[in-house]
This record gives structure tokens, sequence and C-alpha cells, in this order.
């Protein structure tokens, strides 16, 4: 009888070690999100904006920007509603909604690696009749240089939110040089 009582445990105890190290753990079932955002994995410096017609009456700024992926697996940026876009107000460090603003091209950034990215955002503007191809005159380049300041006054620049990966890659803004040129001139 004491035989067969520990026979019976010890297979009691077999089978619970079995199910134990056999079973699935709840981090192979649902891998670990990470916790918070991770703000340096990829870096960005600003390269250049460009004004571009959308139509007669809209015109798009496309804002040019270098990232660098710092880390050691590939990434992949595209238009998705997992990545949300936020412009930082200079005035109060504010963050604020860029609902109309897209990625203008899906990019794929292999680790350690270097792309080009375009942020591309529209607004209403009458684009100037007087217009011809490759003349532009003071005129029409006062009247672009204050519309793109007029949208950028209180930019300090974006942040990319990527929803997936937790990455938050930062946009600087390098535009303070477009500043009226009458203001940019001063006073003679």
């Amino acid at each position: 009888m004491r035989l067969l009582v520990v026979t019976i445990a010890f297979i009691i105890s077999g089978a619970l070690l079995f199910f134990t190290f056999t079973r699935p753990s709840t981090e192979a079932i649902a891998p670990k999100r990470p916790e918070g955002w991770n703000p340096s994995a990829i870096r960005s410096s600003f390269e250049g904006l460009q004004v571009k017609e959308v139509d007669p009456t809209h015109a798009a700024l496309i804002f040019n920007y270098d990232l660098e992926n710092t880390t050691d697996s590939d990434y992949r940026l595209a238009n998705d509603p997992k990545m949300l876009i936020m412009g930082r107000l200079k005035s109060s460090s504010t963050l604020k909604a860029e609902d109309s603003m897209q990625i203008d091209n899906a990019i794929f950034l292999p680790a350690r690696n270097r792309a080009r990215i375009a942020l591309e955002i529209s607004y209403s503007f009458n684009w100037p009749t007087q217009m011809f191809p490759g003349q532009v005159g003071p005129l029409t380049q006062e009247k672009f240089r204050s519309f793109v300041t007029g949208k950028v006054a209180d930019l300090q620049g974006f942040i990319l939110f990527d929803q997936v990966t937790h990455y938050q890659i930062e946009l600087p803004g390098g535009w303070q040089e477009l500043q009226p040129a009458t203001a940019a001139a001063g006073t003679d």
C-alpha cells in the first residue's frame, strides 16, 4: 500500500513538472510591449523645405529630413494609422495634432543607415497668376516667403510617434532663416 502511495505521488509530481516546464510562458504568447517611448532609436536632421502647387488654390509644404537608424534592426516608416505626427509649438512647447500631414513615401531604413523622408501638408493658397516657368519675380518670392513664414512661425518642429515600435522620432525645425526679406534686410 505504501508503495502504491509513493508511486501515485511520483506520477503526480512528474505530471506537474511536465506541465510546468512545457507550458508556454505568457511572454511567449504575448510579447512584452516596450514601456515608454524610445527617443534615441531614430535621429533626424532638417534638410529643407519646399512649396509645391497642389491646385490653383492650394499649396503643399514639404519638409525634408534625413533619418538615421541607430539600432541593430531594420526599420520601416510608412503612412499608417499607427504613425502619429504632431507639431511642437515654440510658444508653449505644446504638442499639436497635424491631421492633414502625411509621409510622402514609405521608406525602408536598414540598421545603422540613413534615409531621406518628406512630410507633406496642404494649405489654402492662391497661386500668383503672373508666374511663368523659370520666372519668379520679387513679388512672387515675397508671397511665398510670407506664406511659409506664416505657417511655421510658431512651429518648433515635429514628432513622429510610431505606436508599433514605440519610437519617438524628433524632427527639429530648421526654417528660422525664412523671415520676410524686409525684416531680414533691416533698416538702412
